[in-house]
């Protein structure tokens, strides 16, 4: 299917949806499998349509260094375990624009750069916004209901190796170390959210995303 109709009907099957309170829908995947590019696809696809969206990503709400390394810079467990905030994630994003919350939330807990705690930016939604958020953790049991539509993005591991080395071998100073990265920590991590979360077998989409230019819903 090509990319511009799928991204298409998956706003179509958003919209279909009905609630009193903004649409929160989801985006996960293993780590480089697209999901950041297809999440930013989809809010542009409805802001065209006249949507009101808000964009966001569970990585502005990762934990500071001091916590987030703790299990050291290339533990998968400690990525899997400490990257991310989830507390602050609930309480400032998710919760307050479900059901029963008051449509006050935040986008952001942390500053990467700074690892410094940001000043908190309260904003007020209404029920007619959608919240277009990924992170590739999204979908751990505990988090699985505070999402009203959920998107799995499916990749091979060895495609989402590839594209991440590419994408991360300045930061990481040479795409084979950029790579081991991907195999100690991130994909290490991801294969433990797998198995642990099965995150494929809650999402009301499951996309495969091997080619770019042509994903598919499975």
């Amino acid at each position: 299917m090509l990319r511009k109709k799928l991204i298409s009907e998956l706003a179509n099957k958003l919209l279909t949806l009905e609630t009193r309170h903004p649409i929160r829908v989801g985006v996960s995947g293993i780590t480089s499998s697209g999901k950041t590019t297809l999440a930013n696809e989809l809010a542009e696809e409805l802001q065209n349509r006249k949507k009101n969206v808000i964009r966001t990503s569970i990585d502005h709400f990762h934990n500071p260094r001091s916590i987030r390394y703790r299990q050291g810079k290339e533990s998968a467990l400690g990525y899997y375990q400490d990257a991310h905030d989830y507390e602050s994630f609930k309480n400032k994003l998710l919760i307050p624009l479900g059901p029963e919350g008051n449509f006050h939330y935040q986008i952001a807990s942390l500053d990467l750069t700074t690892d410094q705690y940001v000043k908190p930016n309260i904003q007020s939604a209404s029920k007619d916004m959608i919240l277009i958020v990924d992170g590739t953790f999204l979908f751990k049991k505990h988090l699985q209901n505070l999402f009203d539509f959920k998107i799995f993005v499916s990749t091979d591991f060895e495609l989402a190796r590839k594209r991440g080395a590419k994408r991360e071998e300045q930061a990481f100073g040479s795409y084979e170390k950029a790579e081991e990265m991907f195999i100690k920590r991130y994909h290490a991590a991801s294969k433990i959210y797998l198995d642990e979360h099965q995150p494929q077998f809650s999402a009301d989409v499951v996309i495969n995303n091997n080619d770019l230019t042509n994903p598919y819903f499975i």
